[in-house]
């Protein structure tokens, strides 16, 4: 094989790994992107959802107009506070499993 053949494929691999190290970060930028516009297609559905029924817009409102902010604030708050602590829980309950088991 002459010089120069080598050159060229030695040359062709390198590139070639060059490649591959620029498609896998190609992909990670690509998933990030994906799951980004994945939050915004999730919004929009339940935005569209909603839009289609003025007449569940205006109950919600009128309930609001007759509950109170304040209140409606507060329980808002406590539901956050129970939906964050039912999350954690769900999340550990595998590991409880698992430690069960033994």
């Amino acid at each position: 094989m002459s010089e120069r053949t080598l050159s060229l494929a030695q040359r062709r691999l390198a590139l070639r790994a060059h490649c591959a190290v620029q498609r896998a970060e190609l992909a990670e930028v690509m998933e990030d992107i994906h799951h980004r516009l994945g939050g915004v297609d999730r919004t929009l559905h339940v935005v569209r959802y909603y839009a289609a029924r003025p007449a569940l817009i205006a109950g919600a409102i009128g309930v609001f107009a007759m509950i109170g902010p304040r209140r409606i604030f507060r329980w808002m708050g406590r539901g956050l506070v129970l939906l964050t602590a039912g999350s954690r829980v769900m999340r550990l309950l595998p590991l409880a499993r698992m430690y069960l088991r033994r």
